[in-house]
């Protein structure tokens, strides 16, 4: 319901209900006209999500080996379609599940406001005191965030996600 415009989310909702009310009319089903991006239901999605990936360990293992060779703070991979959290990767310990959710609100709203528009979301570059943080897409599936501290140049981070991205695909994805 979050990707539903506003005013037409009531009518939208109603006729769902509709639907599943008369193709399972014995049923005694309750409906909540709600989001995935309320924290408890967001937490489960994304376990829900990562459990369910063939590869999730190979996921981490690929991040925690690239984050190192490119020498970044912090990666995360997000879905691209539902801008869930997929997996990341830090070398300070840092595991906020809360500033995890900000992070996939902010890039779901991004995607959002441009869904129907002409321009997709490709890539956004915030800098800070203390590093830059570069989000892009990965792959076909996947968004990826890389903080890199201030002295590392961006366009080499660029070049190596091109890099990484193509390793990720023959490495991962295209594992039989």
């Amino acid at each position: 319901m979050d990707t539903i415009n506003d005013e037409l989310r009531e009518n939208i909702f109603n006729e769902k209900k509709s639907l599943f009310e008369k193709k399972f009319n014995d049923s005694k089903l309750i409906f909540f006209q709600t989001s995935i991006w309320e924290i408890n239901i967001y937490n489960i999605f994304c376990q829900i999500f990562s459990k369910n990936l063939k590869n999730s360990e190979k996921i981490k293992k690929f991040l925690n080996n690239y984050a190192s060779s490119i020498n970044a703070e912090e990666v995360f991979l997000f879905n691209k379609k539902t801008s869930l959290f997929i997996s990341s990767y830090d070398n300070k310990g840092i595991r906020d599940e809360k500033r995890i959710e900000k992070i996939c609100y902010s890039l779901k709203k991004i995607a959002n406001r441009l869904k129907n528009s002409e321009n997709k979301f490709k890539e956004m570059t915030i800098n800070n005191k203390m590093n830059t943080i570069y989000v892009t897409e990965f792959n076909d599936f996947c968004y990826i965030m890389v903080v890199l501290s201030k002295d590392i140049r961006l366009e080499l981070a660029k070049l190596n996600i091109k890099i990484g991205s193509k390793l990720f695909a023959d490495k991962i994805i295209n594992v039989n």
